[in-house]
């Protein structure tokens, strides 16, 4: 069996599409909608000033009333797209673990199928995604220099391309398939899926209107499956005003992840993580015998972390926990081994001194990142407040902003911890039990980590 020829098309970035056909689109998906049974009553699509479309309030919706329900026979599920013509073709040369591969894959069979059930959604969807860092110009993306992103997007590049590459190679036909046309289908289904887990309904799934509302947390909505699986239900948790736009949220996810598949930044995003990269000091002892502990390629390899601004979060105590053993002597290395062998869980702090060499580390670390970047945090805050960017240039500029804020926080961290580290006990001690933390975020650090230290020395 093999795919139907596509029609050609031009690349998704160079697509355009005017208002009044981008009207129609939706008038027609809208109907294909209510034909089908959905309720979207008190919803309203209207088009935003920057061209791009919002979800507001018809009328006052109020908590816990369902805003929108979609019936199952209008939800592209991961089951619809494996069972199509071309999802069995996968399955059977491919068989990826990749659910979006499927779903994309559909995408564009059904988008070159004049009589597609599924056409007023394919042709709802954006032509073009000019605010994703994957088509930002040349000079875009020279303000993301220091950035993590753009390591990101080479990876991002590279693997959309090696995904097709690939389904053209085992799957008969796909090579007619243009990589632009693969493109525009991945970051589709990578900037609007949802993953069911209840009601019958399991795997990631493509939810027209549903997919339209803007991110924010606390989101205004929920979204679940009704219990028989035959329903995608989203119901209000606060009241809405008339007029007001409806918010759904994206998930707790990083800056890094929103600009790069959905293409925003959020300020002050308490989801926010940054990317470290840590190894053995140099000169450190044992160095070929940490470097097995750790799992490191050779004693000079780097390991990549990205963390958030929370000490009890796995993956900050999985970085302390390879800083600990990294910036172990011999005399405490002997006793960790065990531990790290039998996969007990995080190193706890081993002393003050090893805690001081730990917060060293981290410290060049952080030092290092920032000092990658060619413009400062202060210039960046001028920048933003000027007002006078793109939307695609602030968000550059706000993203690599965020990075340096929570850079300077980490190194606010390292060095208050090395200076508390040499405190006396007592004044320590005084410190804590004000009934206002003078260490803000990393107050849990001080606590678990640095005023157990100075106890026990």
């Amino acid at each position: 069996m093999s795919l139907a020829t596509p029609s050609a098309a031009p690349p998704p970035s160079r697509q355009r599409t005017s208002p009044e056909s981008s009207d129609q689109k939706l008038a027609a998906l809208l109907r294909w909608l209510e034909d089908g049974g959905a309720r979207f009553a008190k919803l309203n699509v209207v088009r935003q000033e920057n061209g791009e479309r919002a979800v507001l309030a018809r009328t006052d919706i109020a908590t816990g009333e369902a805003v929108l329900q979609v019936p199952r026979s209008h939800l592209l599920t991961l089951e619809v797209a494996k069972s199509s013509d071309i999802g069995r073709l996968i399955r059977s040369h491919v068989s990826p673990d990749n659910e979006e591969l499927y779903l994309a894959s559909f995408l564009l069979q059904e988008k070159h199928r004049p009589d597609s059930f599924w056409k007023p959604y394919v042709d709802s969807l954006p032509e073009a995604f000019p605010h994703v860092p994957l088509f930002f110009s040349a000079s875009e993306r020279a303000l993301l220099q220091g950035s993590f992103l753009l390591t990101l997007l080479q990876f991002q590049d590279y693997s959309l391309r090696q995904d097709h590459a690939l389904l053209c190679q085992k799957v008969p036909g796909y090579e007619r398939f243009s990589v632009e046309e693969f493109i525009w289908a991945r970051l589709s289904v990578s900037s609007r899926n949802f993953g069911l887990k209840v009601g019958g309904l399991q795997g990631r799934s493509l939810v027209p209107l549903a997919d339209m509302l803007n991110h924010r947390r606390p989101p205004d909505v929920l979204w679940s499956t009704s219990k028989d699986g035959q329903f995608f239900e989203m119901t209000a948790q606060n009241t809405i005003a008339t007029g007001l736009e409806v918010h759904d949220s994206y998930g707790a996810k990083s800056n890094d992840l929103l600009l790069l598949h959905f293409g925003f930044v959020v300020e002050n995003n308490e989801q926010d993580e940054v990317f470290l990269s840590l190894g053995l000091p140099e000169g450190t002892a044992l160095a070929s015998g940490k470097q097995k502990l750790l799992g490191l390629s050779s004693p000079t390899a780097r390991q990549p972390f990205k963390v958030p601004l929370q000490y009890e979060h796995a993956a900050t105590q999985r970085m302390f926990s390879f800083l600990r053993v990294a910036c172990a002597t011999t005399g405490e290395l002997p006793r960790l081994a065990p531990r790290l062998l039998s996969g007990l869980g995080s190193i706890k702090p081993l002393g003050v001194a090893n805690e001081e060499r730990v917060l060293r580390s981290l410290g060049e670390a952080c030092e290092a990142r920032l000092a990658a970047f060619d413009s400062s945090f202060e210039e960046d805050e001028r920048l933003l407040r000027e007002g006078a960017l793109s939307l695609n240039a602030r968000s550059c500029v706000l993203m690599r902003r965020e990075e340096k804020r929570l850079l300077r926080a980490w190194l606010e961290l390292t060095r208050t911890g090395l200076s508390l580290l040499r405190m006396p006990r007592a004044e320590l001690e005084r410190l804590a039990e004000r009934p206002e933390s003078p260490w803000g975020w990393f107050d849990r650090y001080v606590r678990e980590a640095v005023l157990e230290l100075v106890r026990r020395a």
